[in-house]
Order: structure tokens, then C-alpha cells, then sequence
């Protein structure tokens, strides 16, 4: 799966951005567009990335842009069922102390 998937629901007051596929410097503006427009409906949102097959440093400015939007608006990202590639390159980036990874959506959910 190299393309791109993006889902959005809402579970309660918090947006669940189901993300899989390649996150690289083609795809990283829908998944920018995407969680821009999850941010402006909720300032809770979870990332669920077990499908990422690849994030480059352009996806991951679009997840850190929509974790500084939802903190303006007091809330937080929490990250979901990442594989360890993902993870690994959050703990690179120094950027896991902001947010957090749940082994499933639910916990995420839940630690709101």
C-alpha cells in the first residue's frame, strides 16, 4: 500500500485521523490539509498510524504544526497503534514528549 489513506471520525469530543500508506513529500500536504481540518473541529485529536508504511520529514511537520494548533487551543495529539518505524522517528526528532503513544485508539482516547 504506497498511497496515501486518510479517515476522519470524531469519538466523542476527540478527532480520530486514521492515517496509512506513504507519508513523503508528495502526500504530506493532504495529510497537512486533513488534520488542519481536524484541529479546526476539535482540539483533541489521536493519529492512528499502524498503517504508515514510510513518514518523511514533510509529514512530520504537518503532525508537528497540527500539535502546536490543538496546544494553542489547550488540547494535545496523542499518537495510536504507530509501528515502531514511526515511533523511532518521533524519538529521533525529540518530539514523543509531546506526543504520547497509545497501544490502541481507545486508550487514546480514554486519556483525554
Amino acid at each position: 500500500m504506497d498511497k496515501l489513506s486518510i479517515q476522519t471520525e470524531m469519538k466523542g469530543l476527540v478527532a480520530v485521523v486514521t492515517v496509512s500508506g506513504r507519508v513523503d513529500s508528495e502526500t504530506a500536504p493532504t495529510l497537512d490539509a486533513e488534520l488542519t481540518k481536524a484541529v479546526g473541529g476539535s482540539s483533541k485529536l489521536v493519529l492512528e498510524l499502524k498503517g504508515v508504511e514510510y513518514m518523511s520529514s514533510a509529514g512530520i511537520r504537518a503532525v508537528v504544526k497540527a500539535a502546536q494548533a490543538v496546544e494553542q487551543k489547550g488540547g494535545a495529539v496523542k499518537m495510536a497503534s504507530a509501528p515502531e518505524l514511526v515511533t523511532s522517528i518521533f524519538y529521533t526528532v525529540g518530539i514523543v514528549d509531546k506526543i504520547k503513544s497509545y497501544a490502541t485508539v481507545d486508550e487514546a482516547v480514554a486519556s483525554f
